[in-house]
């Protein structure tokens, strides 16, 4: 199905309809789009109105003009306007990875417009995450006996790393080198093939995902807010912990016990720092709980909401 959004058409799915309760889905990547929420949507749709959807620019969703002006803080405006079009007072909102951080900037300008909030191995501070991604693959890129690859890795581990703009791509470039794809999208107990095969991609093609470079691009621009707001433009390699301190929302934080994007710091950042937050450890779980784990997780998010 599709909705208009600021005059763009985005893709959403919707289960659990006869509920009353909303849980908005916020997914990764950037561009990973809703597809391996489904089968949790539909878990969850047995007690609350569930809604995931593919952001704009990204498969399913309208593309995003080349000229097309677009960020992080339009995201949280289509959002706010989603809303509104599906008529809802209040709803809850669950970010993974990347979608964390767009959960955390949303709830912050717009409080009154949520209950709770969920964050599934949110990446809050993209370099620090690249840093202990760029670990956790370090033995196995030792083992490809690449030069270039070692160097790459070797440089985002550094005290010293550069940051700015630079993460993505050098993080992007250097997962590029990974030759095992269980590693490569952090995966613990289960295989690549299970979590593939959890989801039904069939009708998605290349130009689909290739949307979402686009998308990506447009995040990673720097300059001015939009609209003549005060201020710098909010991208996704802002560090977005100090936001999340100052949410007085309550907030469940969903880590994998082995996932290297969601670190250490950042969720004793959250811990220790945050107003009202508590926290589930899925011990057999990399990044994709709600797929390795998915009767605890599925357990973890109704008991929290219900609450």
């Amino acid at each position: 199905m599709f909705v208009d959004v600021l005059f763009h058409k985005i893709y959403y799915e919707l289960y659990g309809a006869e509920h009353r309760n909303t849980l908005l889905y916020l997914h990764g990547g950037p561009g990973a789009g809703c597809l391996d929420f489904v089968n949790q949507a539909k878990a969850l749709g047995e007690k609350m109105r569930v809604i995931l959807f593919d952001q704009f620019g990204v498969l399913r969703s309208d593309p995003i003009g080349e000229d097309e002006d677009y960020s992080m803080e339009y995201q949280v405006e289509m959002l706010e306007e989603m809303r509104r079009t599906f008529g809802i007072d209040q709803w809850s909102i669950l970010g993974h990875s990347y979608g964390g951080a767009l959960a955390v900037l949303y709830a912050h300008r717009y409080p009154d417009s949520i209950q709770k909030v969920i964050l599934e191995c949110p990446t809050l501070w993209f370099e620090d995450s690249a840093k202990s991604v760029a670990e956790y693959v370090s033995g196995h890129i030792a083992s490809l006996g690449n030069p270039d690859a070692s160097k790459l890795c070797e440089k985002l581990k550094a005290p010293d790393y550069p940051g700015g703009r630079e993460p993505p791509h050098d993080l992007m470039a250097l997962l590029d080198y990974v030759e095992d794809p269980k590693l490569g999208n952090y995966l613990h107990g289960i295989s690549f093939e299970e979590y593939w095969q959890s989801m039904d991609a069939s009708g998605i093609h290349d130009e689909m995902w290739a949307k979402g470079e686009r998308h990506l691009k447009k995040l990673l621009e720097t300059g001015p807010a939009q609209e003549d707001a005060p201020g710098k433009r909010v991208t996704m390699l802002d560090n977005f912990l100090p936001l999340a301190q100052e949410i007085d929302l309550p907030i469940l934080l969903l880590n994998g016990k082995y996932d290297p994007a969601c670190t250490k710091d950042q969720t004793d950042y959250l811990l220790s720092r945050g107003r009202n937050v508590t926290r589930e450890v899925f011990e057999n779980s990399g990044h994709f709980p709600r797929t390795e784990e998915p009767e605890k997780y599925t357990r973890a998010v109704l008991s929290f909401l219900e609450a």
